[in-house]
C-alpha cells in the first residue's frame, strides 16, 4: 500500500475486549492495567528493596535456630543470596496483592451488550448506572494513556448523565471498545488509536519546530509540519548562517 492511501476497512475494524458473555468492555481491562505492572514495574521494585526483606528473614532464621529449630527452611535460608530471593519474590507477591485490590475496587468500565443494546456502567464490583444504545448523545475520548473517555447518557424527559471512564487510551483494545460504541449509537466513530496518537506525536514534534524556528527568526513553511527532514536541514542552514559560517540567502536572519 502507497503512501497516502487509505487502508482497507479490515485494517482499521475495531477489536475490543469482550466479557466472558460477549459483552464489549468500554475501558481496559483489569488484566490489562494490571499485568505490566506486575511483572515489569513491581518485580524491578521488589528487587531494590529485597536488602531489607533479605535482613527480615535473616533475623527471623536466628530467631528461629535459637528457638532449636534446623529444618530444611532454616537450611534453605542459610546462604545470603536465598535470603535476597526470597525476600524479593515475597515483597512482589505482596506488592501484587496490594496492587491488585485497589484496582479491582476503584476501576470504572462499561460494558456493551450489542445484541439488546444494552450499557452497564460497573464501578469496582457493583454497578453503578444502566442506559441503552439510544440514550447516547455523546461518546468521546482521547486516544493517548492517562485520558478519559466521557460518555453522555440522556433518556426520555431525563436530565443529562455522564460517565466517565479513566484511560480509555490505555491500548488499542480499550479505545476500540469506544469506537465500537459509537458506531452502535450511530455516531461517527473515532480512528484507529495508533492513527491518533502518530498524529498527536506529530503535532506536539511540530510545536516543538515551530518554537525552535521562531527562536531563530526562521521563516515556517507549511511543508515542515509533515516532511521533518526538511525543517532539519534548513534548520541547520539557519544556525550556520547565523554563526557567519554560511553566507545568507535571501530572506534569511541576519546574524
Amino acid at each position: 500500500m502507497t503512501a497516502g492511501e487509505t487502508p482497507p476497512p479490515a485494517a482499521s475494524a475495531p477489536m475490543p475486549r469482550r466479557s466472558r458473555s460477549g459483552a464489549v468492555l468500554v475501558g481496559p481491562s483489569i488484566r490489562a492495567r494490571y499485568l505490566p505492572g506486575v511483572l515489569i514495574g513491581l518485580p524491578v521494585v521488589s528487587l531494590l528493596l529485597s536488602p531489607f526483606a533479605g535482613a527480615a528473614l535473616q533475623q527471623w532464621r536466628r530467631s528461629r535456630i535459637l528457638d532449636g529449630h534446623r529444618g530444611a527452611l532454616e537450611q534453605m535460608l542459610q546462604p545470603a543470596w536465598a535470603q535476597l530471593l526470597i525476600g524479593a519474590l515475597l515483597l512482589w507477591l505482596l506488592f501484587s496483592v496490594w496492587a491488585f485490590v485497589p484496582l479491582l475496587l476503584t476501576r470504572k468500565v462499561v460494558l456493551l451488550n450489542e445484541d439488546t443494546g444494552t450499557l452497564v456502567l460497573r464501578r469496582g464490583l457493583r454497578t453503578a448506572d444502566r442506559a441503552t444504545v439510544s440514550e447516547v448523545i455523546y461518546a468521546v475520548g482521547e486516544a493517548e494513556r492517562g485520558s478519559l473517555a466521557l460518555i453522555g447518557i440522556r433518556g426520555d424527559g431525563a436530565e443529562e448523565r455522564q460517565w466517565m471512564i479513566a484511560e480509555i487510551g490505555w491500548d488499542q483494545a480499550s479505545f476500540d471498545g469506544l469506537r465500537v460504541l459509537q458506531a452502535a449509537a450511530g455516531l461517527v466513530p473515532a480512528p484507529p488509536r495508533d492513527e491518533l496518537v502518530n498524529e498527536a506525536r506529530r503535532a506536539r514534534r511540530e510545536q516543538n519546530n515551530r518554537e525552535l524556528a521562531a527562536r531563530l527568526g526562521m521563516p515556517w513553511q507549511d511543508r515542515y509540519a509533515h516532511d521533518e527532514a526538511a525543517f532539519q536541514t534548513e534548520f541547520d542552514r539557519i544556525r550556520r548562517v547565523l554563526g557567519r559560517k554560511e553566507p545568507a540567502r535571501e530572506g534569511d536572519p541576519r546574524p
